[in-house]
């Protein structure tokens, strides 16, 4: 699914949508990030399928290191997906992975986001700020791969920053309502 679902007795009413502040910039990532994730899967299938056919021990080894390659981009593809607020939740529509919903029970901490540049690049840019959000089972696998690169662990984890979703500061403040005290 690729639009956020119409409110039901499941999700409450729609409160807010964030997504990227440049969709055709984002749409584009999003292709070349699925090519690239193809062109690896088929370099890696025709390393080891040259490896056993020729017999040739070290080429299983290139295809791992080619398949190492893929972490970065498994990452950008999750890593500030489209957040849509809702009563009961969050829905999330990252770059080239199915949409997942996100119950607020399931929202586990909030952590700096340590995969962005903070503050400003040039005097033309706006300040960049941004934050990690930990979730407690509710996302897909692919999702480990941001705490992973985040230091956080092998928790399922997405991204908010100010230059990836519009509205950040409401975003921002949905989620800390939510967030379990401590």
């Amino acid at each position: 699914m690729t639009h956020p679902p119409e409110p039901s007795s499941d999700t409450g009413a729609r409160l807010s949508d964030h997504p990227h502040p440049q969709p055709g910039l984002r749409r584009v990532t999003g292709w070349l990030v699925a090519a690239g994730l193809l062109g690896i899967a088929a370099g890696v299938a025709g390393l080891l399928a040259l490896a056993i056919g020729y017999r040739l021990p070290l080429l299983p080894l290139a295809a791992v290191f080619l398949g190492a390659l893929a972490a970065p981009l498994l990452l950008l593809s999750v890593l500030h997906p489209q957040v849509t607020v809702y009563e009961r939740g969050l829905w999330l529509k990252p770059l080239i992975w199915r949409a997942s919903w996100v119950p607020w029970g399931a929202l586990a901490g909030l952590h700096d986001h340590t995969l962005i540049q903070r503050g400003k690049r040039t005097r033309w840019d706006r300040a960049r700020d941004g934050h990690l959000i930990t979730v407690a089972g509710a996302l897909p696998p692919v999702y480990a791969v941001v705490g992973l690169m985040a230091g956080l662990g092998a928790r399922r984890a997405f991204g908010v920053a100010t230059h990836s979703h519009r509205d950040y500061p409401a975003l921002l403040s949905a989620i800390r309502r939510h967030l379990p005290r401590a």
